[in-house]
């Protein structure tokens, strides 16, 4: 089910992928997945596009095509949801490359996508104009050049980190690999993965990290004991750090309890310039 914005002739495709403009003011049945025998089981929505994995293991992306955001190699927008054939038919794995990759896990930020594998690999595809997908600061110099296919985090996977969960905010992402430690790439101040955490195993290091959330310049962390962390940039207005707290906050900093009246919280979320987090007095 979607509702929505769908899109217009000047603006392009919208990302409701029911095969027309029209805007759902209720929630309505994408009828092409139902046809196609697919069962969703998540789904991640950018600016102007969704990624949808279902549970065979198939990613569809629809909306606007421009910087390539739905990875199909081609910039024209979808009104319907598409296949990305690229998962089934190329094995770039370094971690395991004796077998296809299983996507587990997608994203979506503005303007550019993810996707997770089951061996801790991560992939991205679409702009680069804040160094989101992680390509370097040399691919800066062609305005931030982006990519019609996935492009995996090479680096990562050849040091042999695997990740095992990740967000994408408006123009960055945060991974956590399997060592308890949390990277960050975007925001036109990482341009490959930078480390803001120690692995869990170091003193100064989080632990036992059970999800992660990012905005707009903001990001979040949580712990199995109910602590948040936040990080970015204080005009996000959503890292929770009070009045006296400083322009940028470069490194996970918990949240004072106070904030959630001494409640732990158990589940955050975060899209663009807003956050959400669910505690409990138990």
């Amino acid at each position: 089910m979607d509702v929505g914005y769908g899109g217009s002739y000047w603006w392009g495709g919208g990302a409701l992928g029911q095969g027309n403009h029209d805007t759902q003011r209720e929630p309505a049945l994408v009828e092409r997945l139902v046809e196609l025998g697919e069962e969703v089981v998540q789904v991640a929505c950018g600016a102007e596009h969704t990624v949808a994995l279902t549970r065979g293991g198939n990613v569809y992306t629809c909306g606007r095509g421009s910087f390539g955001r739905l990875g199909r190699g081609e910039t024209s927008d979808a009104l319907d949801f598409e296949i990305m054939e690229y998962f089934g038919q190329s094995n770039d794995s370094v971690l395991n490359p004796a077998e296809a990759s299983t996507i587990v896990k997608v994203g979506a930020g503005e303007n550019f996508s993810a996707a997770m594998s089951s061996h801790g690999e991560l992939w991205l595809w679409g702009r680069n104009d804040f160094g989101q997908l992680g390509l370097g600061e040399e691919a800066m110099e062609f305005k931030g050049s982006g990519s019609r296919y996935p492009r995996m985090l090479r680096g990562m996977a050849l040091e042999g980190q695997q990740i095992i969960d990740f967000a994408c905010g408006w123009h960055h992402v945060v991974a956590l690999t399997s060592a308890g430690a949390i990277y960050e790439v975007g925001n036109r101040a990482a341009f490959e993965p930078q480390s803001v955490t120690l692995p869990s195993r170091y003193a100064e290091g989080l632990r036992n990290v059970v999800r992660l959330a990012a905005g707009d310049y903001c990001s979040f962390a949580l712990t199995g004991d109910g602590q948040l962390y936040s990080w970015g940039a204080k005009a996000s207005g959503c890292l929770l750090q009070g009045p006296e707290c400083e322009d940028v906050v470069r490194f996970p900093r918990p949240v004072p309890p106070e904030v959630f009246s001494g409640e732990r919280v158990v589940d955050v979320a975060a899209a663009r310039n807003r956050c959400l987090a669910v505690t409990t007095d138990e």
